[in-house]
């Protein structure tokens, strides 16, 4: 199960900062040059035969109910790039965000209407993918139409290990912050009023639920966590190995190398313990398996006055939070835990071109277009100069006269993390100016996983992974928003755990990890 919702929840926290940057002054992420000149030419002279161009179906995910009012134009002006460039053509296929899901399971089923390429951000990790057979090694397809790629990556060698299960490359990370850290967001008022001495960082949630109920105290008709109907924490300081349900992590992803059992660690019975003191203390909102709104959509909407969530940068978010204004004042925030830079942070954002491509090298030339070309990647995440943004003084991005947001701009510009290279593009006039050299800082200081680069082929457990899944999808969110007895609940579901299967699934990726590890 892919937690689609809980994840454009959190998005909102993470998205618009992976592709901060003012283009590629730093030099090491960013290609003006695709490499691909053999077989550029080849497949030139192909369509220079018979005047036609192969069409690449790419997946877009609409936000706003429907697709944006300036796709078109900005599908007809990368085409333009993409004939001259990889001798092919896209053509967007939109999604609803509400209907996310099932929409791409139709498409990825084979049949003229399949897709192409794959961003698989909000739908599925890499193992789940390869294990369903959705999308196709291109390990090969890399080296002959994907160079730029391969010389974004050359010094990242164990980021684009991400996209690798038995060894074959299934997918290409997005070039964006690979790291990420939990945090904890409040109105800065209600700290102020309450006289609290509000620390920039804890260490873990022990540390933070004090200052909650502080908070709760001086404020008891407020509520300080935003439960859902959807989970709402994604513990940030393990590595879960790319597997948001968790069947089977790395408590310690600085020096383990065990693979455990989540669910009966100490790390979730001690969040578990802070779930019950947040529900015997009424800090979570009334309801919260009816609450659809997004995480910061509970600041914007007075749902709660504090939130959970993860983010890239806490003061490039403090800092776009404040320059648009978004939760009626000033918000304050608070890092919890440490930075790591993690298989499952690295590969949050990767793009695959699917089992049922009708033409895989031209669909990977459009990836590596779309890579390497600043023209071409700022087209895609931002849209058109004059029609969905203007430059400003600085050289950042602002909406054009008389447009407040990115739905009235016709383009989903919020959706930058996922796009293939950020870093090329330049940055919103509501991020700082130095919000890219910030992602490039904590990629190269955050703690790395003893697992980083490692995801395990879930093939050979994939009917004890689906049995998991169907427990998690029944026993877990009421446990994390303590709409069941904790104490009597977590036991059931532990052994509903072990009945599915989820012992033979640790076993499996510890021998797979072993393995690894000794042939590293």
């Amino acid at each position: 199960m892919k937690r689609i919702i809980s994840t454009l929840l959190v998005c909102l926290l993470v998205l618009s900062l992976a592709a901060c940057g003012g283009g590629t002054q730093s030099g090491d992420t960013g290609s003006t040059s695709s490499g691909n000149s053999q077989a550029e030419a080849s497949a030139e002279d192909t369509a220079e035969d018979d005047g036609e161009y192969p069409v690449i179906r790419i997946n877009e995910t609409a936000f706003y109910g429907g697709p944006p009012a300036n796709g078109d134009l900005i599908e007809d002006a990368l085409n333009e790039i993409l004939r001259e460039k990889a001798h092919a053509e896209i053509e967007f296929v939109y999604v609803q965000m509400s209907d996310l899901q099932t929409q791409l399971n139709l498409l990825l089923t084979g049949g003229d209407d399949s897709l192409d390429l794959l961003s698989s951000f909000f739908y599925a990790g890499v193992s789940e993918l390869v294990s369903n057979g959705q999308v196709m090694a291109i390990d090969d397809l890399l080296a002959s139409d994907g160079q730029g790629i391969q010389e974004i990556f050359e010094p990242y060698a164990e980021i684009l290990d991400c996209g690798r299960v038995d060894g074959k490359l299934y997918g290409i990370p997005s070039v964006c912050a690979w790291t990420c850290e939990n945090c904890y967001l409040v109105m800065e008022d209600l700290v102020e009023e309450a006289g609290i001495d509000w620390p920039e960082k804890v260490n873990n949630l022990d540390e933070l639920t004090p200052y909650l109920l502080q908070l709760k105290e001086a404020n008891p008709d407020k509520y300080f966590i935003a439960g859902a109907s959807t989970p709402y924490w994604y513990p940030k300081t393990i590595d879960y190995l790319g597997d948001d349900n968790y069947l089977g992590v790395i408590l310690d992803p600085e020096n383990s190398t065990t693979i455990e059992n989540y669910y009966e660690s100490d790390y979730f019975l001690n969040f578990l313990e802070n779930v019950k003191i947040w529900k015997e203390n009424d800090l979570i909102c009334p309801d919260p398996m009816s609450n659809d709104n997004a995480i910061l959509g509970n600041l914007s909407n007075k749902i709660t006055y504090g939130i959970t969530g993860y983010d890239y940068n806490l003061e490039n978010t403090i800092y776009e939070a404040e320059k648009q204004d978004s939760y009626d004042g000033p918000i304050v925030g608070t890092q919890i835990g440490e930075k790591y830079l993690t298989t499952a942070n690295a590969s949050t954002y990767m793009w695959h071109i699917t089992s049922f491509c009708k033409d895989p090298e031209a669909a990977m030339r459009v990836l590596n277009v779309l890579y390497t070309d600043p023209e071409a990647a700022n087209i895609l995440m931002n849209g058109l100069e004059g029609v969905t943004y203007v430059l400003d003084e600085n050289d950042q991005l602002e909406y054009p006269e008389g447009v407040t947001n990115h739905e009235e701009a016709g383009w989903f510009a919020m959706y930058n993390a996922a796009r293939p290279n950020g870093f090329l593009c330049p940055t919103w006039n509501y991020s700082r100016p130095d919000a890219y050299e910030l992602l490039k800082e904590d990629n190269a200081n955050a703690i790395k996983s003893t697992a980083l680069g490692f995801t395990p082929d879930l093939s050979s457990v994939a009917d004890q992974y689906a049995a998991c899944a169907n427990v998690i999808a029944q026993y877990y969110t009421p446990i994390i928003n303590a709409v069941v007895d904790i104490d009597e609940t977590l036991p059931v579901f532990q052994q509903a755990l072990r009945d599915a299967g989820i012992e033979d699934i640790i076993a499996e990726e510890q021998r797979q990890f072993d393995e690894w590890l000794a042939a590293k």
